[in-house]
Order: structure tokens, then C-alpha cells, then sequence
């Protein structure tokens, strides 16, 4: 049985998903819901992905589907789609977790399953959404970012064009299933407090342009704009390139932090405590902000004085005197981070060895602890009962 406790203790979930989109389903479960992976044929082949030699099942696997219950059921047979409308009726959620349209083709889709579930909640969260040109796409997560313009082409050593080498997973797969959780969660409630049922449409592709959603507003006021208006502004082109008080500077460890003090009385505090007082003077009085940017001299002073101490004294100044200096962890510096090492939350995989980061969610008092991810069809016996074979050869023959 799921974990007992948690917030969503009480909501059952029914996932169609297979690769990033089952993040979604992953999310609900580590908060308490009971998430059950509906997977036929071979299953989510997330499995596989990405496997370093030894393990069973891939970190992604384990990242995605912790915490869920999985059930094999064939999908594409009159047996098998009874069980799952079975299944449905006593569930508040389904997450279909493919590209849109694939449960309404079996017969099992949103308007289908309003008749066995009149207030369910149909979370469908692809690629490219449920409407568009685009909509049918087969795609990666590569695609959303290269589609929102946060992956522009970088070019080999042999002058061809290649995939820039990412510092993550794509925006689009990281933050659509935390949309659709927000959303789904909401719809719940709505769901619970009116009786009625809603239909969720979430796009990979829609969430990494959100996460430019300040590029894209200001590209469109640049277009709307007559060509006799002012162009650009503050916030317009790159940020950062000449900024003086918001900047990497390099320590004399050869290590890199933030320095941040783009307020008047952080760059007060930073002078005082380097015993340079006229440094202060640079920000202009009648600002609140500022970046100090082409100040070429002050920027040469200040990489001085960073470059004459190494990384950890800056960092133990700014706890103690409240200056905005941040490390740059790279690579896996980030590990032996005294903060990280602190904050990070671990959800358990006994067997096959690293752990997976849990939610960057505390919660008083704590979440209970969840199952490592599934096996195909680990649940199929407990939650459809009698023997798994049994139910599995009879929706494989209908």
C-alpha cells in the first residue's frame, strides 16, 4: 500500500506516462498521493535510459516514478480498457502522460471517462499541448528549449552545427510537471469543493518559453513599438556582460563567486569591510538599484580585491557581515557544499546504490518516506487482485 501521512494522503492518481512526462505523477506521489503506473507492452522504457553499467534501472527511472505503484495492463483490448476504467472510477486524477489523444484513440479518453467519473480530473501533459500545429510532434526534451529559444546552436570543432551542452535538463521537462502538479492539485480541490471535472492541457514547449516569459514580453513591446520610440531600456540585451556590481569575480584559489550588491548598502557593507570607503561613492545617489555597468575601473578594482582572498574567506564575510557573495559551485564542487550538504533531501534506492534528489520541499512535520520506483507491473496483483499473470494474459487476449 502507498506511504500513509502525507499531504495528499487520500488522492489516487492513474498515470498513462512514460519518459519525462511521468515526473508529474512522481511529484504527487512523494507528496502523499497514490500514483498508479497503468504501463503496457514493455513499459516505461525510462528504465533504460541513461543506465551506467551495474544498475538495474536507470537514475531517471528512480528520479520519475518514485514513490508509484504500477499495474501492467494492455490498453489496447476490450479487457484491458474495462480494468482501466475500473481503475478510473475510483480515482480523482488521470495523467496522460504521451502525446495528446493517445487514451481518447483506446476509447479511454477525457469525455470517455466523465462517464465512469464525472468530476475527474484529465491532466494531458506533452510535447507541444492539445492544440497548435505542432501538436502531433514526436519529441525530446531538447526540443522544447531549441522551440523557445533557449537553446541556440553552438558549433563543433569541425564547424558543424551541434546541441549546446546544457548545465541541466532542459527548462521545458523541468518545470511543465511542476505547472501541471500546481494545476492538477488545484483542480482537485475545485474538483472536491463543486462536483465538476476539469481538463488540463500542459506543454513541455509552453513551459520553457514561460520560463523567458521576461524575453518574450519585452520582445514583443520591442515589436509593437513605433521605430521612434526608445529602444531597449534597462533590462534589454545581455544583463550582465558590463555589470560592475552584479558579476562573477574570480578569488585567489582560482574559484568564482557572486558578488550581488546592486544596493547602496550592500556595496557600503563590502567597502567598509575591505577598508576601501570611497568604493561606496561609485553608486549614484538618486538610485535605489544599480549595476554600475561599463564602470571598467571600479570592476578592475573590485576583481583585486577578490582575487587577493580565496573562495571560502568570501564566503564566511558575507554570513558574517550580510553582503550578497554567493560561491559558484562547478561541476561537483556543488557536492561537498557546506549548504547543499545541509539542505539537500535524498529519497532512498537501496537497490541500485546512489540515491535520487527528494523535492526541494520541507515540510513540518516531514513527508513520510516513499518506495523506490517501480518494477513493470510490481502492483499489478495488489491493487487489480488475483494473480498478475492471470490479469496479464487476459488483456493480452481481450
Amino acid at each position: 500500500m502507498p506511504a500513509e501521512g502525507g499531504l495528499l494522503a487520500g488522492v489516487r492518481v492513474i498515470e498513462v506516462a512514460i519518459l519525462s512526462p511521468s515526473a508529474l505523477g512522481g511529484h504527487l506521489a512523494e507528496l502523499g498521493a497514490d500514483v498508479i503506473k497503468v504501463e503496457s507492452g514493455s513499459g516505461d522504457y525510462v528504465r533504460s535510459i541513461g543506465r551506467r553499467a551495474g544498475q538495474r534501472t536507470s537514475d531517471l527511472h528512480q528520479l520519475w516514478n518514485r514513490g508509484k505503484r504500477s499495474v501492467e495492463i494492455e490498453l489496447d483490448t476490450e479487457a484491458g480498457q474495462a480494468r482501466f476504467r475500473d481503475l478510473v472510477a475510483e480515482a480523482e486524477v488521470v495523467v496522460e502522460g504521451r502525446r495528446p489523444g493517445y487514451l481518447a484513440r483506446l476509447g479511454l479518453g477525457y469525455e470517455d471517462l466523465l462517464r465512469v467519473n464525472p468530476a475527474l480530473v484529465f491532466t494531458c501533459l506533452s510535447g507541444f499541448g492539445d492544440t497548435g500545429p505542432y501538436r502531433s510532434f514526436p519529441s525530446h526534451g531538447p526540443a522544447f528549449d531549441a522551440y523557445a529559444g533557449a537553446l541556440p546552436p553552438a558549433t563543433d570543432a569541425r564547424g558543424r552545427p551541434r546541441i549546446p551542452r546544457p548545465n541541466q535538463m532542459p527548462a521545458g521537462v523541468l518545470t511543465a510537471p511542476l505547472h501541471a502538479a500546481l494545476a492538477t492539485v488545484s483542480a482537485v480541490l475545485h474538483a472536491r469543493a463543486t462536483g465538476r471535472p476539469t481538463y488540463l492541457d500542459i506543454a513541455q514547449a509552453d513551459a520553457a518559453t514561460y520560463a523567458r516569459a521576461a524575453d518574450v514580453v519585452r520582445w514583443r513591446q520591442d515589436e509593437q513599438s513605433s521605430p521612434n520610440d526608445a529602444a531597449g531600456g534597462e533590462m534589454a540585451g545581455d544583463l550582465f556582460e558590463d555589470s560592475v556590481l552584479v558579476q562573477y569575480y574570480r578569488t585567489a584559489d582560482g574559484r568564482h563567486v557572486l558578488f550581488q550588491a546592486m544596493e547602496p548598502k550592500f556595496l557600503e557593507r563590502f567597502a567598509a569591510l575591505v577598508g576601501r570607503p570611497e568604493l561606496s561613492d561609485a553608486f549614484p545617489a538618486d538610485r535605489e538599484a544599480d549595476w554600475l555597468r561599463g564602470r571598467e575601473d571600479l570592476r578592475a578594482e573590485i576583481a583585486e580585491i577578490f582575487a587577493s582572498r580565496p573562495a571560502e574567506y568570501w564566503i564566511r564575510a558575507a554570513i558574517e557581515h550580510n553582503i550578497p557573495v554567493t560561491p559558484v559551485n562547478e561541476g561537483t564542487d556543488l557536492l561537498g557544499d557546506p549548504h547543499f550538504v545541509e539542505r539537500a533531501r535524498w529519497l532512498a534506492d537501496e537497490n541500485d546504490g546512489p540515491a535520487v534528489p527528494a523535492l526541494p520541499v520541507r515540510v513540518t512535520p516531514p513527508l513520510p518516506a516513499i518506495r523506490r520506483a517501480p518494477d513493470r507491473g510490481e502492483h499489478s496483483s495488489e491493487i487489480l487482485g488475483g494473480d498478475a499473470a492471470e490479469h496479464v494474459a487476459a488483456s493480452a487476449t481481450g
